[in-house]
């Protein structure tokens, strides 16, 4: 079995208004329905858990009536990080070790089926992967307001959403994560790797960027008016 978690639970507090930027209007559709309508399509996933925020739960639930949207199994409510919405997914229900559960954000609109169908086939053979984009600016760290290292560009990535993990993997990391909470864990990656597992590298997208401010909804409105429906 093959489940996806969409992350809804952003505020939208920097793209600029009071409306949860999942809900924002993108062509002609709300934001989270389009990385929704695209795992809803692919062949390959069996079902959707949505996690939102407790205020955005019922409008949410008018989005995506049971009749168009079969694949999605619950819509639930996220908790207080990152990391424990993507808790609260994993442990909905039971699963067999071996089925595979991808985590996405909901603020991601553009993922393609490709990607995901990639994404599936890598993890059968490695048991996790992310998505990524090679970093196309120099990165620096910083200490003290001075420039520390400045590291090989060749070698930085840019992450992405999917993320995805046998069950077996992404259950244990967080229950091991609940029991010894780890600084320094901002998702899913991060908390499987730091569980000692490697993480297989999958190719993302330009166009599979994360809307967090303004300007991304700016440029995501532009490319929603260019895609045929």
């Amino acid at each position: 079995m093959i489940i996806a978690a969409i992350l809804a639970g952003g505020k939208g507090e920097r793209v600029g208004g009071t409306t949860p930027k999942q809900l924002l209007m993108l062509g002609n559709r709300p934001v989270i329905k389009w990385s929704v309508d695209t795992f809803h399509r692919n062949r390959q996933v069996d079902a959707i858990i949505i996690v939102s925020e407790k205020s955005s739960i019922e409008q949410i639930q008018k989005i995506f009536s049971s009749g168009d949207y079969p694949k999605i199994i619950a819509i639930i409510q996220g908790g207080r990080e990152r990391v424990d919405s993507s808790a609260n997914a994993v442990f909905f229900r039971n699963y067999n070790d071996d089925d595979i559960f991808l985590i996405h954000a909901a603020a991601r609109p553009f993922i393609t089926s490709d990607i995901i169908d990639e994404l599936i086939s890598t993890v059968k053979d490695y048991g996790a992967a992310g998505v990524y984009v090679p970093a196309k600016d120099t990165v620096a760290t910083l200490q003290d307001h001075i420039i520390d290292s400045i590291p090989d560009r060749k070698k930085m990535l840019y992450a992405q959403t999917p993320q995805a993990f046998s069950y077996r993997l992404i259950s244990e990391a967080h229950k091991s994560y609940r029991l010894n909470r780890i600084y320094g864990i901002t998702d899913d990656v991060s908390l499987v790797h730091s569980s000692g597992h490697n993480i297989r590298y999958v190719n993302g997208s330009d166009l599979n960027f994360k809307i967090t401010s303004e300007l991304d909804y700016r440029i995501a409105c532009l490319i929603a008016g260019n895609i045929p429906l």
